[in-house]
């Protein structure tokens, strides 16, 4: 096992990119300019803090599965608790564990099965809104649609009049958590210590916008616990119990709900407004997924029987996650000295995989900067060369809830509609964690009528 100080790696001066110092392009760009120079594994110091990037599908296995035991979450996780609390989406075992085999149920076939409905009412209830309209802001349109269906299928209610309430705070929580996101890895034991000596309430960063959403769910837990019962996740989260017969408190259940306010659409938001605007761009794709969808769909709407036979549909959604994964970077921390790509990491190094670089691996992706929906009818790549969820234990629990939500959302409104750019300059993602847009994509509406095979 060769030593941590042989990866190569910047050094001096180039190390400090990291931080955003002389680096207009951000961390993303850092990042991918070090897989592209030193390899597959990258090594640095900045601020003292020993740092090291994964861009192979071997190692990165290695940190999110084969020896996820000997990690615990990083730089993500001290921010996302400013936000978000103790939930399943930042804490570590045995009490993730724990949390995680009490939500399973909410996100199992069955119970997806029943989410869907929700999904297609209330894309067709925008398609319907599309059809008098010439022009729309595609992002701020999918925001809307994505929490207005978490709102509908995992909360019993509909929370479309906070929808524009919770976007600012999305979008405030992207602008400042991508800042910090390097600065907090090289302070991160710092943090670490500080919290602790903080009590949980306590919240420096993310404070105010924490306001908001507590605002904004507290009366939807009020009303559910006057009127119980239900199908929906927060049903569920107010009568699951571990194995010790305990249930969920106040403060449980408010963390995980934030947590699916936010998480439970970003993933989906994101992905459908890269399609729009990749689509858009490549009309020879956007034809296939129109003749795709007349021949399974003709002129009615889609249902979760339908998900398995809209395969390139599906494909086209798995490209945007593949360009444009919404979890663009994050880290882990190694409790123990670890052994990656033949390498000695030491305990407390911050270690991190980038969905982001690793999609467009070439080793992996031939042609990987282009929307090729086709490569995935192929031999898929190999696991964790493509990880847009996360993967092992901790892989984010309501994927099969954004693949399905993705599939079904793009279907039903593209079963019935174009999407033409109002302004055809490329647009990259912006400085934020979250890849979104660097600019509002506007897009005229062209309406379309399906093909129905008379047979």
């Amino acid at each position: 096992m060769r030593p941590t100080r042989d990866i190569p790696g910047p050094r001096g001066v180039e190390a400090l990119r990291f931080l955003g110092i002389g680096s207009p392009d951000g961390l993303l760009a850092f990042f991918a300019a070090c897989a592209r120079r030193y390899g597959p594994i990258v090594s640095f110091r900045s601020l003292g803090q020993r740092v090291v990037l994964l861009d192979d599908a071997g190692a990165i296995g290695e940190v999110l599965q084969h020896q996820q035991h000997r990690f615990s979450r990083d730089t993500g996780a001290v921010l996302l608790r400013e936000l978000v609390g103790d939930g399943v989406l930042t804490t570590e075992d045995p009490v993730h564990l724990t949390r995680r085999r009490m939500l399973q149920p909410a996100f199992h076939r069955a119970r997806i099965a029943g989410y869907t409905t929700s999904m297609v009412d209330e894309a067709e209830r925008f398609g319907d809104a599309w059809a008098t309209r010439e022009t729309i802001d595609v992002g701020a349109e999918m925001t809307r649609l994505t929490l207005g269906v978490v709102g509908r299928s995992l909360f019993g209610t509909d929370v479309g009049d906070e929808a524009e309430r919770v976007a600012g705070v999305i979008a405030s929580i992207a602008n400042r958590g991508g800042r910090l996101q390097a600065l907090v890895a090289a302070i991160a034991p710092l943090m670490f210590a500080v919290r602790r000596l903080l009590p949980p309430s306590a919240r420096v960063v993310f404070g105010r916008e924490r306001a908001t959403l507590e605002a904004v769910v507290d009366p939807i837990v009020a009303r559910k616990r006057s009127a119980p019962g239900g199908d929906d996740l927060l049903a569920t989260l107010l009568e699951v119990r571990d194995e010790d017969g305990g249930g969920l408190t106040d403060v449980d259940i408010r963390d995980e709900l934030i947590t699916f306010v936010l998480a439970g659409h970003e993933t989906t938001s994101s992905a459908l407004t890269w399609c729009w605007y990749l689509l858009a761009q490549h009309p020879a794709a956007e034809a296939r997924m129109h003749a795709e969808l007349d021949a399974v769909l003709g002129d009615r709407a889609p249902g979760l029987d339908d998900v398995a036979n809209l395969r390139y549909t599906a494909h086209v959604f798995d490209e945007a996650l593949r360009l444009y994964p919404p979890a663009a970077a994050f880290g882990r921390r190694p409790i123990v000295d670890v052994e990656l790509a033949g390498y000695r990491v030491p305990r407390g190094a911050s270690v991190f995989v980038s969905p982001f670089v690793t999609h467009r691996n070439p080793r992996y992706f031939p042609d990987p900067d282009a929307f090729v929906p086709e490569r995935w009818e192929g031999a898929p790549p190999p696991k964790f060369a493509f990880f847009p969820f996360g993967g092992g234990s901790k892989m984010c629990i309501g994927e099969p809830f954004a693949r399905a939500e993705g599939v079904l959302v793009l279907a039903t409104l593209a079963r019935r509609f174009r999407l033409r750019l109002a302004d055809t300059a490329s647009v990259a993602p912006g400085p934020s964690a979250l890849l979104r847009p660097s600019r509002a994509i506007v897009a005229r509406i062209e309406r379309r009528q399906p093909r129905v095979t008379v047979g």
